[in-house]
């Protein structure tokens, strides 16, 4: 029965947290998915399978070209997209800017050194999103950050930065494996993510789990991983047979410093 209250007591105060009742304290739930995990190698979970942080440095970004005609300012589909990330003073920052149809949008006003997600906040129809995929790049082009898949209406990707002044603590990690096929999972931190100049910090392995199938659920008793200011937490999956689909999502506490 006082481990049924603890529980209990954990859940209303994480409740109150995400209420805003709790002075200097948010949470923060990162999901995502990657439908054709290779096998054999690692790659984060997120729709466009990066192997690696995309960016080392702070840069403005854009919608990319390619998408479709209806996701237009004043098409039928996707007319504006919100980008969340970490800007070039560290801070978490969030920008809207108009979709441009097949053709490339104008650049962000703000430099991002990381992209955490982006979603349709603004259509043409009535419980629309976007028509076609969007993907994110860098503003000169040839790196794609994020993509929200079809109709989607927002980016899966497991992994977050946390900003200047804060630390957070992983309190769950949820992944489900497609059930014909085992994944390996393994969670990293890096601090310093900023620091692109060596020496620089190294990635540390946090969690890691073999042979995972079907879902699986990490839930600690207490958060056992903190991560500090500046600090990347991503996910990782490894196929152990072709195409292997994985899908993950992680909650955190973030307190102020």
């Amino acid at each position: 029965m006082v481990g049924d209250m603890s529980l209990i007591l954990a859940r209303d105060f994480l409740v109150e947290v995400q209420k805003g009742n709790i002075a200097k304290h948010s949470m923060v739930h990162k999901f995502g998915r990657n439908d054709a995990v290779p096998n054999g190698t690692w790659a984060f979970v997120t729709l466009l399978g990066h192997t690696s942080w995309p960016l080392s440095a702070a840069t403005t970004v854009r919608i990319k070209a390619g998408g479709d005609a209806a996701d237009d300012a004043a098409g039928n589909g996707a007319r504006e997209i919100t980008i969340q990330g970490i800007d070039s003073n560290l801070a978490e920052i969030t920008e809207a800017i108009t979709t441009n149809g097949v053709d490339a949008s104008a650049a962000t006003t703000a430099e991002f050194w990381r992209v955490h997600r982006m979603w349709v906040s603004s259509v043409g129809t009535y419980g629309a999103a976007n028509t076609a995929a969007i993907t994110l790049e860098n503003s000169g082009g040839g790196t794609d950050l994020i993509q929200i898949g079809v109709e989607d209406g927002q980016t899966q990707f497991t992994g977050w930065t946390v900003p200047t002044g804060k630390t957070a603590y992983l309190l769950s990690l949820h992944t489900h494996v497609d059930a014909g096929k085992a994944a390996r999972i393994r969670v990293f931190t890096r601090a310093d993510m900023n620091d692109a100049v060596a020496p620089m910090k190294s990635r540390r392995l946090k969690l890691f789990f073999d042979g995972v199938m079907g879902e699986f659920r990490y839930m600690p008793r207490g958060p056992e991983v903190a991560i500090p200011a500046l600090s990347d937490i991503w996910v990782e999956a490894y196929g152990e047979g072709a195409s292997t689909e994985v899908s993950c999502d992680f909650e955190l506490l973030v307190v102020d410093d």
